[in-house]
């Protein structure tokens, strides 16, 4: 019985070819997108839950309250919470620890390869408590000796090319003694959130006289990430509650108020750290997966229902397949089950279609993502079995309506020639149709909005001139100590308007420094939480910022190594409306929520005010900024920005490495344009604003398919009347708008309807961004225009082709 379902679907899908072509392209298309979202989603789900005890791993959190009511949480803690926690309790089966030490530069000292990279420190339980595969050494001892190292087989190939990297020495800057390689991990999964590729033993440091001593004592600092492996029967919250009793019994009251402990589940890390400061990894958003599943939905559903409306169309045309059916014996079973075999055929040579377009355009579907997806048989066979249902479930939903109505029809009435009644046919058709640009149209609508709110990221004037400025990195004492020997050597340069030396730079990807800041003689109040960025006298000039008040620092003025200016927005917070000389006390550094008091509290003066600028990505709001002097003793200078004419940049670029070698040779020349830099902040954005557009096309294609089908079939229901109309003097625009109102009518009530729902997903989308386009009405009309005039193309090329028809062929049976 099954064969025979199969071999007929089979004949009756070749007698049809266009009717089965749109069914399978529809079908495809749908399944592509399907197929990548789904990819995507399931990797965004499935991170750090490869390790083995993810779902008991946990990672320490802080949160920390002010005075004034403020939470700020921080994904680093103190050394004793994992190293006395550990001992303490019985529920923690290991704990492990890491901590960066910047960036640095990492050479084979046998053929001088030098490139940088972030040196990281872990202790031994490293490897322990996360599971990462290790191609070779011990996981168990690879990081129990001083000076040794675990680096990933790409960092092995750089350093040690085809030999084995095992025993190899890795030198660095930060330690005068070379590290021997210890063990080599397979790459890091990109699903993980933790993407070190070179670990260096934290028991190198044990013989630091003063490290030993810090941590020692170390309960209230902020300096490692702190992972625990706990028991499976082990209570959280009586955890939580055991290690603050610890930590609090080991703080004085003054260090323990309004701080608490807790802990942060392992696969939740990558979805709910973006509140967290001091976190690993690229944070993901929850909101978005959800979002591009409901795509990804949508699509397939838009895709299902082409094959529903078309399959309903034709039900008259089968009618009388149907009768015959019947006469000889065929059960209304046998008929649902012919029917859904013909849309399970149809969904399965779609999925063999979907799937090796997939293949080929999986790769830059990768770098455009930065994962590392495949669909293959090593592929997580949970997704498989996910990709079968869907497409056994698409299989079943589109022919369930074609194979339950066709099937009820009498067999005497139609072989009589009975006419049967559409009326309800035709209404689901109709609401059909207008699903699917209703769901089409909210995604163009979408996709314009999202497309207005990065124009305007990208083109809002930010408070200075990003252009044609370039970023050099300062990675070496010996560059740091000449820093004013380079500057003048790159002022020199025919093609270098500017030059510039800062701690920072707007657009900082590292973390910018936070300090308290007050008025002098006030001692009431902590201070306000303020930015603080070292800049030199040509910081203003390069940048091109906007001078309000005061002046700016100046080499004549060796007192401006104590003064400051103030952005507007800082000003504006501590009641200056004018730059005079005013004191100003910076008493603490505020780390990661936690201040921590300078020695003595820094006294500066305030000699100017700045024009507020962004010096974050749009989506947080200006916030108060100190442009400190570069000679302040809180933070030193760690680049150069130099403004190019924008003639001759590689010859440019050329000579700054030049002059930059012959202060240091061994330095790597690093650099970067800040326009580039800045666009980073967007990065997530322009991929969800590609990922809009892509289904918005597609989703548009396959209702417009759906539409063309329909069309068709209207076109040739209606031959002989278009023939009779002809005859009777009728126009080709009379045809033509008569056989397109129909549908234009449906199409213009899916865009009334798609208004409110597109309004609503974007207000919400918006409000990620504290700068934002407001909602044009414009965008909306656009949308519909767009829609209906697709749909008018689509329907006005069949309705035309049967306007221009010969009426002669049409009425010559009559």
């Amino acid at each position: 019985m099954l064969k025979s379902y199969f071999v007929t679907a089979y004949r009756y899908l070749t007698r049809q070819p266009g009717y089965s072509l749109l069914n399978i392209t529809g079908l495809t298309f749908g399944m592509i997108c399907f197929l990548l979202i789904a990819l995507y989603v399931v990797d965004e789900l499935s991170f750090d839950a490869f390790h083995s005890d993810a779902d008991r791993i946990y990672r320490v959190i802080e949160t920390k309250t002010s005075g004034d009511g403020k939470q700020t949480k921080t994904g680093t803690v103190a050394y004793n919470i994992s190293a006395q926690g550990e001992k303490n309790f019985p529920q923690i089966v290991a704990s492990t620890r890491a901590f960066g030490m910047g960036r640095a530069n990492m050479l084979n000292p046998a053929n001088d390869h030098v490139f940088y990279d972030d040196f990281w420190m872990g202790d031994n339980n490293f490897l322990q408590v996360f599971d990462f595969p290790l191609l070779e050494g011990d996981r168990a001892t690879a990081l129990q000796e001083p000076y040794s190292v675990v680096i990933t087989a790409e960092i092995a190939k750089k350093l040690f090319g085809n030999k084995s990297a095992m025993g190899g020495l890795i030198q660095t800057e930060r330690f005068p003694t070379p590290f021997k390689v210890t063990g080599v991990l397979k790459e890091i999964p990109s699903n993980s959130h933790l993407q070190l590729r070179l670990l260096f033993s934290e028991a190198t440091m044990h013989s630091n006289t003063e490290y030993a001593q810090f941590i020692a004592s170390d309960w209230t600092g902020n300096g490692f990430f702190t992972y625990i492996k706990t028991t499976e029967e082990a209570s959280i919250p009586s955890l939580t509650a055991n290690l603050n009793k610890l930590v609090t019994s080991n703080r004085t009251a003054e260090n323990a108020n309004g701080r608490t402990l807790t802990l942060q589940p392992l696969k939740d890390i990558h979805f709910y750290s973006a509140d967290i400061e001091n976190t690993l990894g690229r944070a993901g958003d929850i909101f978005y997966v959800y979002v591009f599943s409901i795509i990804g939905v949508f699509v397939l559903f838009i895709a299902s229902i082409n094959y529903m409306n078309l399959a309903t169309a034709r039900s008259a045309g089968r009618a009388k397949e149907v009768g015959i059916r019947k006469v000889v014996g065929a059960q209304r079973g046998s008929l649902i089950g012919q029917f859904l075999t013909e849309s399970l055929l149809i969904a399965f040579i779609s999925l063999i279609f979907a799937a090796l377009v997939v293949q080929f355009i999986l790769p830059a579907f990768n770098e455009f993502t930065e994962k590392k997806l495949a669909l293959n048989f090593a592929t997580d066979v949970r997704i498989w079995l996910g990709v079968f249902g869907a497409t056994l479930l698409i299989g079943l939903i589109s022919g369930s309506y074609p194979a339950f109505f066709l099937s009820r029809y009498r067999p005497y009435e139609v072989l009589k020639g009975k006419v049967v009644n559409e009326r309800g046919n035709l209404s689901l058709r109709r609401v059909l149709v207008v699903g699917q640009f209703t769901l089409s149209i909210t995604m163009i609508i979408a996709t314009f909005l999202v497309y207005a709110q990065l124009q305007y990221v990208r083109h809002k004037n930010l408070g200075f001139d990003k252009e044609k400025l370039v970023i050099v990195d300062i990675n070496s004492g010996k560059v740091r100590q000449s820093a004013q020997t380079i500057k003048a050597e790159y002022a020199k340069l025919a093609h270098v308007k500017e030059v510039s030396v800062t701690s920072r730079v707007p657009g900082e990807w590292k973390n910018l420094m936070q300090v308290k800041v007050k008025k002098e003689g006030i001692t009431s109040a902590e201070g306000m939480d303020s930015y603080f960025l070292g800049v030199d006298e040509n910081f203003i000039q390069t940048y091109e910022i906007d001078l309000v008040q005061g002046r700016n620092f100046s080499t004549a003025a060796p007192a401006d190594s104590t003064a400051i200016i103030l952005n507007e927005t800082a000003a504006k917070a501590l009641g200056i409306q004018e730059a005079s000389e005013q004191l100003i006390e910076i008493p603490a550094i505020n780390n990661a929520g936690s201040p921590s008091p300078l020695d003595q509290p820094l006294k500066v003066r305030v000699i100017g005010i700045a024009k507020d600028f962004h010096f974050q990505s749009l989506h947080q709001t200006i916030a108060p900024m100190i442009l400190a002097n570069a000679k302040n003793p809180i933070q030193y200078i760690d680049y150069f920005t130099v403004r190019l004419s924008g003639a001759d940049l590689a010859s440019t670029i050329s000579q700054m490495e030049a002059v930059l070698q012959t202060i240091d040779p061994s330095h790597l020349f690093e650099y970067h344009f800040l326009d580039e830099q800045l666009d980073l902040f967007y990065q997530e954005d322009v991929k969800r604003e590609k990922i809009f557009i892509a289904s918005s096309a597609a989703t548009i294609f396959i209702a417009c398919l759906g539409l063309f089908g329909l069309a068709a079939f209207t076109a040739q229901q209606r031959t002989k009347e278009i023939g009779i109309r002809k005859v009777l003097g009728a126009s080709v625009g009379n045809i033509v708008t008569l056989l397109s109102k129909d549908f234009l009518t449906l199409v213009a009530i899916a865009f009334i309807l798609s208004i409110p729902i597109a309004w609503l997903a974007m207000h919400g989308w918006l409000q990620n961004f504290a700068y934002r386009i407001s909602i044009s009405p414009w965008l909306f009309i656009l949308a519909g225009v767009l829609a209906i005039s697709v749909a008018l193309l689509t329907v006005s090329f069949q309705a035309i082709k049967a306007a221009l028809a010969d009426p002669v062929k049409s009425l010559r049976n009559e």
